[in-house]
């Protein structure tokens, strides 16, 4: 190797960065964390407007529901969890990062950036699922495509639950809406659900939960006649790896990793590495930042799991500064 070029590939080293990090910076969180406090804390919130303790001590916050609510049952006064939008409150500025203890840490936040917090606030559940038909070649994935304001991305099937359906039928129910035909579907297994924050167009707050099933198909459909009335505009068979680039929205990339798990277990024979599927930048139509390192977001709702979140083997002092000193 030449001189120049030992010299240009030490450059390169040099700007390179290791997977899981953002120049420089770090891996980028979820879209949404969670703060464990108190009602009383809340109200001094609200005077101050923004989320933040005194002392200039960072905020912490948990990667689950769950641990947070653990949290914020330690103390006597009653419990309350914020819903903190990261997406949206790292856009304006705020700058998450993740400590040794494995909480994600932030100097304050916006109360415009804690949904929760915001008028008009409301969860909003919804289902869909990933088809997926076992061909002589491997497994094929079942994608829509939607006409969203700025261009047409490719997305799964899904759509908000209806009175008394389970998120297994309301997400059975979707994918025939939407694809625009009678397809025979056997769910295989629940995927875990994402969450994310959103505002309607009356500018009201939303926290979306959405449920994700992977789904058995024994025939590959090719007519279709997709719901143009909810922007639909194709259907559309694509491999693992296919889907996965295909794919816009930040949220369903881990969703796209665990559905190539799940089809290696089952016998798929090729399977992408993380690596492959976090060096796709892609522009979703909710959020606007790209997705490279960012951590797996899936979550099992309900269930509390404290798995890479190290808030419960903390002292109350450093798990919750808030909960210590709420002055």
């Amino acid at each position: 190797m030449s001189d120049h070029a030992r010299a240009r590939s030490r450059r390169r080293g040099g700007r390179g960065r290791r997977r899981g990090q953002r120049d420089g910076r770090g891996p980028c969180p979820p879209d949404i964390l969670y703060h464990a406090t108190t009602a009383t804390r809340v109200q001094r919130l609200r005077e101050t407007g923004k989320l933040e303790i005194r002392g200039g001590r960072p905020v912490y916050l948990s990667r689950t529901e769950g641990q947070a609510w653990r949290i914020a049952h330690r103390t006597s006064d009653e419990p309350r969890v914020l819903y903190i939008d990261v997406s949206r409150a790292r856009r304006a500025g705020c700058r998450f990062e993740r400590n040794r203890q494995g909480l994600w840490q932030v100097s304050h936040v916006p109360l415009r950036h804690v949904l929760n917090l915001c008028e008009g606030f409301a969860h909003q559940a919804s289902a869909g699922g990933v088809p997926v038909y076992w061909g002589p070649e491997g497994p094929e994935l079942l994608l829509i495509r939607c006409q969203r304001r700025h261009s047409a991305t490719w997305e799964v099937a899904k759509g908000k639950l209806e009175p008394g359906e389970t998120p297994a039928q309301t997400a059975v129910r979707e994918v025939r809406e939407e694809i625009g035909t009678h397809l025979e579907l056997e769910v295989e297994r629940h995927l875990g659900a994402i969450r994310y924050g959103f505002f309607c167009p009356d500018g009201t707050p939303r926290l979306k939960t959405m449920h994700l099933f992977l789904m058995r198909t024994p025939e590959r459909v090719t007519e279709f006649s997709p719901a143009d009335g909810e922007g639909i505009v194709d259907v559309d068979w694509f491999t693992p790896e296919e889907a996965s680039r295909r794919i816009a929205h930040r949220s369903l990339r881990p969703l796209m990793r665990k559905v190539c798990r799940e089809l290696g277990a089952l016998g798929c024979a090729e399977e992408l590495s993380d690596s492959r599927l976090d060096s796709e930048d892609t522009e979703d139509s909710e959020h606007t930042e790209d997705t490279a390192g960012c951590e797996d977001t899936t979550e099992e709702l309900g269930g509390g799991d404290a798995t890479g979140d190290a808030v419960g083997d903390l002292p109350e002092e450093a798990a919750d500064p808030t909960l210590a000193a709420s002055g």
